[in-house]
């Protein structure tokens, strides 16, 4: 139970504006709609496909523009999930099963109605007074009657710097992670795919952004083939093992619950961050040794294969996965940077290869369709020993996040429900900063 009073949270806005209705008119380029789709775990996607017409704005929008720092709650598909308006996103237009909240000025601070709407308290309030039996959703004259704590202000704006510190610091090692992540990418590219250092030498330059000894290393002329001199292609499973995953019985509980991390679809990390620091489920050593599953070390690539399929993941230590995923190592040396980024490349050109298709499974034949460009070992391994760089920053980065995500999970129910200060918190979050 929280300390403080409490109040429908009706009483305690400014504006709560609608969006839920028939969904705005689409156009090819304009201005990005938030729907509920792209509100995910406290922030607003980085990539919004819908948009609507800069003309049409005015018109969509008649029922109020939202402001920067306003709290966005999605109402249904799915319900409960909460961002708040930065500068950039204040500017987008709201689409369907949407609701924008305002605190009411010098009562109710916007941050603080953010994590309060986050908490499991008030998550288990919104899905209390959900309807539909296959879709839950809220009314808005459910949600205006909804009762919320509301602390003292000046201990709400406090609430909510502490524990907004921590997910700024999250969001800056996803951002920095993702950059890495993308130069990774764009390098393995440059040597693999449009073969920039060969042309360089060629055309009788010095390959960009590349030491001399490095350079050297690249022949500098093409083959009658149309590949770099020496340079073959190799079918995907001729450089790459693939590995099958297992799921042990799940009605003996004797092999659930154990120290090996278990990875399925669900615990697919965010873009950017490659490693998957925390599973789901775990599986005990029983659980191993009576089922398919299979240990795999650090470094893993690990690829859904059905139901969401393509997304790539990379363990950071031990785990084992399930069988609708593929781990995926390089087949004479581990080659864990060059076997992640030629995936990333080969499923993306299956992707686009689907010309709208569903594309729903991969398997074993599918990867027989795929060829990759082959280097010499040198030139493998100074991929290599560039990217494991980068991938090591990027396991480091998401190893502090997952810390940091942990002490602000188990802050915030207690701030929120005024059985933790915040000068207590603020100690806990120095001592992890």
């Amino acid at each position: 139970m929280s300390v403080w009073p409490e109040v429908k949270i009706e009483d305690a806005l400014d504006a709560l504006i609608d969006y839920r209705g028939k969904s705005p008119k689409k156009a090819s380029s304009g201005i990005p709609v938030i729907s509920a789709k792209v509100v995910k775990s406290g922030h607003i996607s980085d990539v919004i496909e819908q948009r609507i017409s800069p003309n049409y704005y005015q018109e969509w929008m008649r029922r109020g523009i939202p402001q920067v720092g306003d709290v966005v709650l999605t109402t249904e598909g799915p319900l409960g999930e909460v961002a708040r308006l930065d500068r950039e996103s204040a500017n987008f237009a709201l689409g369907q099963r949407i609701v924008t909240l305002r605190g009411k000025s010098g009562y109710l601070d916007n941050g603080y109605l953010k994590y309060l709407l986050i908490s499991q308290p008030i998550q288990d309030r919104l899905h209390g007074r959900a309807t539909g039996s296959t879709v839950a959703g809220i009314s808005q004259k459910s949600l205006r009657e909804m009762e919320i704590p509301v602390a003292p202000i000046e201990e709400q704006c406090e609430i909510a710097a502490i524990l907004g510190a921590l997910d700024d610091k999250i969001e800056l090692n996803r951002k920095t992670a993702a950059t890495l992540e993308e130069m990774a990418r764009a390098l393995y590219r440059s040597w693999f795919v449009d073969f920039d250092p060969v042309r360089a030498r060629a055309e009788g330059r010095s390959p960009a952004h590349m030491d001399a000894a490095t350079a050297a290393l690249f022949p500098d002329s093409f083959g009658e083939d149309g590949l770099p001199e020496g340079w073959a292609v190799k079918p995907y499973s001729y450089l790459i093992e693939i590995l099958s995953g297992g799921t042990p019985k799940t009605s003996e509980p004797s092999f659930w619950g154990g120290s090996i991390p278990w990875y399925s679809v669900v615990d697919a990390p965010a873009a950017g961050q490659i490693f998957v620091h925390t599973t789901e489920k775990t599986i005990t050593s029983e659980g191993l040794q009576n089922s398919p599953a299979r240990i795999v070390p650090r470094g893993t690539t690990i690829l859904s294969a059905r139901g969401t399929v393509g997304k790539l993941a990379m363990a950071p230590s031990d785990m084992t996965f399930n069988q609708s995923c593929y781990g995926l190592r390089g087949r004479s040396k581990p080659l864990i940077a060059f076997t992640y980024f030629a995936t990333f490349w080969a499923v993306d050109q299956l992707k686009s290869m689907a010309h709208g298709s569903v594309f729903s499974t991969i398997t074993r034949q599918t990867f027989e369709g795929i060829e990759l460009t082959s280097a010499p070992n040198q030139i493998l391994d100074a991929f290599e020993e560039q990217v494991e760089c980068w991938l090591s920053q990027i396991d480091n980065l998401g190893r502090q996040s997952h810390t940091l995500a942990t002490l602000r999970d188990t802050l915030l129910p207690r701030l929120m429900s005024g059985e933790l200060r915040v000068g207590a918190a603020r100690e806990l979050v120095e001592e992890v900063a």
